[in-house]
């Protein structure tokens, strides 16, 4: 009887529900925008190029700046954090409106969003386990990601039609209006901070007096014991990895969608909104509330394998599928038109698109439970910073190389391969005896495979 009443005694919490809100909100003006300067660069540029460093300026700032932004979460008042954020990203979103033609002024103001995120994302993960009991971690998590993604998917599929009939301008406005009105929600958050423990008390003071070889000291000190934490605890290390794994597959495919689209589809990239965007979403929707209502049955390492697994033969079989159908080769339109002139493709693009929506988060749901239920209050901040660094670094390279092969090479033999290799991590994740003999492995890593590690 608790898990069909956890959903609404966690909406109940007051606290949660305003940081909820605002997370509605700002995922979407984040998501929105995403989507809207992939599309706005590739036709800037014509360039698979341009975009992976469009990319790259998304991911660099967790690398730099993402363990002091936990940091600073954990000595901090989240909700101070939440408030400054959203009024510096309300400025840089209008900017764009003004200077979009700047290819150089695209990526320096993406620089700095996401330098933002980087102090945003750590104080609202971090935030859930003090405003919510550990018993209801989980469904607070699914409740989060399920409207991750639903912003995820209004936020991207809405960008593409309101470009195609407003104009980027128009976009850049409403996501700076959405902003505004989070930021007036923000106002009457309560203060969501925990205590500090020794190193943070002496942090605070370094800063208050300027003291910048303590603060250094601290810092170096803080990220030590941290990455100490993460070393000595392996569902820790498996999660994290994990996270990382998805951020490098999702930032490959935001560089590969729109020529994947226009070259080799010949469908308008706007269009994505329709065929991959809204369907992903509602996979991941319809995921998340699975996941909030029965995932507590299954051991967590089974849901992760089993998704990655299917999650690597769906990106295959789309991958593969211009190739079984050629039909596409012979289309009297050498051009991108709307997605409803190539309906068969389209209907492939949509089914595998939601299928893959659930799966990425069956991935998502059980290991962020994981991150938060093996971290100690005090470090949560820390740790997810962290996260968000490995995430952000892990992506660099792929990001940037893929779109340079893709301008060579084109999208499908990366498609392919990248379906491969990801659906042979899943299979190692449920079945490792078939790479691997058990005296091969060191023994806390045999029992972690294959006695049921992510358990309950």
């Amino acid at each position: 009887m608790q898990e069909m009443t956890s959903f609404s005694s966690v909406i109940k919490n007051r606290g949660f529900l305003n940081l909820w809100i605002n997370q509605i909100l700002v995922q979407l003006a984040y998501n929105s925008l995403n989507f809207a300067l992939i599309i706005w660069v590739f036709r800037l540029t014509d360039s698979n190029t341009a975009v992976s460093a469009l990319l790259f300026t998304v991911y660099l700032p967790a690398v730099l700046f993402g363990v002091f932004a936990g940091i600073l979460v954990d000595i901090t008042d989240r909700k101070k954090i939440i408030l400054f954020i959203n009024t510096l990203l309300i400025i840089c979103f209008l900017s764009l409106i003004f200077l979009k033609n700047s290819y150089p002024a695209v990526l320096i103001i993406t620089f700095i969003v996401n330098t933002l995120a980087q102090f945003y994302s750590p104080a609202e993960s971090s935030a859930i386990p003090i405003l919510v009991k550990k018993d209801q971690l989980l469904a607070a998590n699914s409740l989060f990601s399920i409207t991750l993604f639903a912003a995820f998917l209004v936020g991207f599929g809405l960008a593409g039609p309101l470009i195609n009939y407003f104009g980027i301008d128009f976009v850049f406005l409403f996501e700076a209006l959405l902003l505004a009105i989070a930021f007036a929600l923000a106002t009457v958050f309560p203060s969501i901070k925990n205590k500090s423990d020794t190193q943070g008390r002496q942090l605070i003071k370094a800063i208050s007096k300027k003291d910048y070889w303590t603060i250094k000291q601290v810092v170096t000190l803080e990220i030590k014991d941290t990455l100490k934490l993460i070393t000595a605890r392996l569902p820790l290390m498996a999660a994290m990895f994990i996270m990382a794994g998805v951020q490098v597959v999702i930032g490959i495919l935001a560089v590969l969608i729109p020529s994947f689209l226009e070259r080799v589809l010949q469908i308008d990239a706007t269009d994505a909104s329709y065929v991959l965007v809204l369907p992903l979403g509602l996979g991941m929707v319809l995921g998340g509330l699975l996941i909030g209502k029965i995932g507590f049955r299954f051991a967590r390492r089974k849901i992760v394998g089993t998704a990655i697994t299917i999650g690597g033969l769906l990106f295959f079989f789309v991958g593969v599928s211009p190739i079984i159908n050629p039909v596409i080769r012979y289309f009297p339109y050498r051009r991108p038109l709307p997605f409803f002139y190539q309906m068969p493709h389209s209907a492939v693009l949509f089914i595998g698109s939601f299928l893959a929506g659930v799966a990425l988060v069956s991935i998502i749901i059980p290991s962020q439970t994981v991150l938060q239920e093996s971290t100690p209050e005090e470090d949560r901040g820390k740790v997810f910073a962290i996260l968000a660094a490995v995430m952000a670094g892990a992506s660099l390279l792929p990001v940037l190389l893929v779109g340079g092969l893709a301008d060579v090479f084109g999208t499908l033999p990366i498609s392919l391969g990248l379906g491969v290799i990801i659906a042979l991590v899943g299979l190692f994740s449920l079945k490792p005896n078939l790479f691997f003999k058990e005296n091969q492995l060191p023994p806390h890593i045999r029992e972690f495979l294959g006695l049921g590690h992510w358990k309950r």
